[in-house]
C-alpha cells in the first residue's frame, strides 16, 4: 500500500451556461432564493427616494398625473389633435401614458439596479441578478398605483367597467416583460459603456411619438406617418390593452400576440446578456 492518497476532482453542472432557457431558469431560482433580500432592499430604496422630500409619498400619485398633464393641456388648447376618443381625453391619454410608463418605469428600474447596489456587489457574494430582482418590487409597486388611478379615473368620468376590463392587467404585462429585458442587458452593459442608459432611454422617449400613446392611430392625417405608427410593434401593446379596458373592439390581436411573442424573445436575451458580462461589473464599479 502507498501513502499517498489519490486526489479525485468532482465536476458539477453549472446551472449559468448552457442555452437561454437553463440560464433564465437559474436567474428565477437564484432571485427566488433570496426573496427575503429582495423585499428588504426594496423597502430601503423605496424609503429612501421619498426621504426628505416635501409632498413624500404623494409623489407616487402626483408622478403619473402630471406626465399627462401636458397633453391634456396641448389639447385644450387646439395645439394637439389626438382625434375622436372614444372616451373623455383625459382618460384616453392618462391609460396611454400608463401604459407606456410600464415600458419606461421597467428598463430605468432594471437598468439602474447594479449601480445603486455598488455596495453590495462589492462585499457580498450575492448573486448579481438577485439584487437587480429588487427592481422587480418597485417596477410591481408603479404598476399597482397606475392600476388603482385608472379605475379611479374611469369611476369619476363615467365610464363603465366591462369584464373585457379585467384583463387590462395581464395585457399589459409584455410591455414591463420587453423592459425588464432590456433593463437587464443596459444594466451590466452600461457599466461598461455609460452612455448607453442614455441612449437607450432617449431612443424610446423618441418612439414614442409614433406610438399612439396620447392619440388614435387611425386618425393621425398623412398616410406616411399612419403607415409608421402602423408598423411600430409597439402600437399593438398599448392599443390592444386600452381598447380592451375601455370595452372598445379589438381589430390588431394577430399583431399583439406576435409583438408580445418577440416581448419574450427580447427578456430571455436580457437575462442571458446580463449573465454573460455580469462577471465583469465588480472590477469596473
Amino acid at each position: 500500500m502507498t501513502g499517498n492518497l489519490e486526489r479525485m476532482a468532482v465536476y458539477t453542472p453549472d446551472d449559468r451556461r448552457g442555452g437561454i432557457l437553463r440560464t433564465a431558469l437559474y436567474s428565477f431560482r437564484e432571485t427566488w432564493r433570496y426573496r427575503e433580500l429582495v423585499w428588504t432592499l426594496f423597502s430601503r430604496d423605496f424609503k429612501a427616494q421619498f426621504k426628505q422630500s416635501i409632498l413624500g409619498y404623494f409623489w407616487t400619485v402626483l408622478g403619473p398625473v402630471l406626465g399627462v398633464f401636458s397633453f391634456v393641456l396641448m389639447n385644450y388648447m387646439g395645439i394637439l389633435h389626438p382625434g375622436a376618443t372614444p372616451v373623455p381625453y383625459p382618460l384616453y391619454a392618462f391609460v396611454g401614458t400608463s401604459i407606456w410608463a410600464f415600458l419606461m418605469s421597467s428598463i430605468g428600474q432594471m437598468s439602474t439596479g447594479l449601480n445603486v447596489h455598488a455596495e453590495l456587489i462589492m462585499r457580498t457574494n450575492i448573486p448579481k441578478i438577485a439584487l437587480v430582482g429588487s427592481a422587480l418590487a418597485n417596477i410591481a409597486y408603479g404598476a399597482l398605483v397606475n392600476l388603482a388611478l385608472i379605475v379611479l379615473f374611469m369611476a369619476v368620468s363615467g365610464v363603465p367597467f366591462s369584464w373585457s376590463s379585467l384583463a387590462f392587467p395581464v395585457l399589459g404585462l409584455p410591455l414591463i416583460i420587453l423592459g425588464t429585458g432590456i433593463g437587464l442587458a443596459i444594466s451590466v452593459v452600461g457599466i461598461v459603456a455609460k452612455d448607453i442608459t442614455r441612449l437607450v432611454t432617449q431612443f424610446f422617449t423618441l418612439v414614442m411619438f409614433l406610438t399612439p400613446v396620447f392619440y388614435v392611430a387611425d386618425q393621425i392625417p398623412g398616410r406616411l406617418m399612419r403607415r409608421l405608427i402602423m408598423a411600430n410593434p409597439l402600437t399593438y401593446l398599448v392599443e390592444v390593452p386600452r381598447e380592451m379596458l375601455l370595452g372598445q373592439p379589438v381589430p390588431y390581436w394577430p399583431y399583439y400576440l406576435a409583438t408580445t411573442a418577440g416581448c419574450l424573445l427580447v427578456f430571455l436575451a436580457g437575462i442571458k446578456v446580463f449573465d454573460l458580462v455580469q462577471d465583469l461589473v465588480a472590477e469596473r464599479l
